[in-house]
């Protein structure tokens, strides 16, 4: 459970629960695959940001997602989705300078966005999405 009013956990996946990294204080947590893949350790992190003032998800979403560019991503996938009765965005991103590919799944509760983002390799990455997606159906608000 977080102090922001959300619950995660890594139930029917084997991946486990490594809590916040010391090198990013930006990320809550992060839950790991229990081998690397292809020099990629598959992941899952939980970034949360407070917002100043309330926002609908998609104008949230489009204040940030042309950052990604800067960054080396091409978004693949955007689209609004429904989790376990929750709105969510879904984004499908893949780095053209690197072996990454990532997920992003993002939850916002009036002024709480949680952002859960799933990294793999590229070329195992449908089989590591299907562990991230688990873990993002077992999200869900208090």
């Amino acid at each position: 459970m977080s102090a922001h009013g959300f619950k995660i956990h890594s139930s029917n996946t084997r991946w486990g629960h490594q809590g916040a990294p010391i090198e990013n204080p930006n990320i809550l947590t992060m839950y790991k695959a229990p081998v690397n893949v292809e020099g990629v350790n598959p992941a899952l992190t939980v970034r949360v940001d407070q917002l100043k003032k309330r926002k609908n998800i998609t104008r949230y979403i489009n204040s940030w997602k042309k950052d990604f560019s800067r960054f080396g991503f091409s978004i693949l996938n955007s689209k609004k989705i429904k989790i376990n009765n929750n709105t969510a965005f879904l984004l499908d991103l893949v780095n053209s300078n690197s072996n990454k590919q990532l997920r992003q799944v993002v939850f916002l509760k009036q002024k709480t966005a949680v952002i859960l983002t799933c990294r793999g390799a590229k070329s195992q990455f449908s089989k590591t999405v299907k562990t991230c997606n688990q873990l993002f159906r077992n999200f869900s608000w208090l």
